[in-house]
């Protein structure tokens, strides 16, 4: 079952600013040489900062257009992000034009981080 990119719900800063208001959203995981869950983007959440830091091997961002029931019954076809696979640290801003993104890792563990 896909995630859903969720609002910090410790970052209570936005309710300080009078002029634009705006919600800070996390997410964070760890992909082990596997294919990771599809991470739902709310509609509504402008641009989002993506990173991956393998520890090993080699890892890649992949995002889809298809509809949210593709998503959820798993057939959405995943494209890779615009810098392919990469072996180290990596971040991307990724204008929130897509359904949901996910972090694919070979040959070990990569930290996969959202943040909008």
């Amino acid at each position: 079952m896909p995630n859903t990119l969720s609002p910090d719900r410790e970052d209570l800063q936005y309710l300080q600013n009078r002029t634009v208001p705006r919600q800070r959203f996390n997410h964070s995981e760890s992909v082990n040489d596997a294919t990771g869950e599809w991470l739902i983007l709310p509609a509504g959440v402008g641009d989002v900062l993506v990173s991956i830091a393998p520890a090993a091997g080699s890892a890649r961002v992949e995002y889809t257009q298809d509809d949210l029931a593709a998503v959820k019954d798993g057939s959405a076809e995943g494209k890779p992000w615009s810098v392919g696979d990469v072996n180290s640290y990596t971040d991307l801003l990724m204008v929130n034009a897509v359904t949901a993104i996910r972090c694919v890792a070979s040959g070990g563990s990569t930290e996969f981080k959202v943040t909008a």
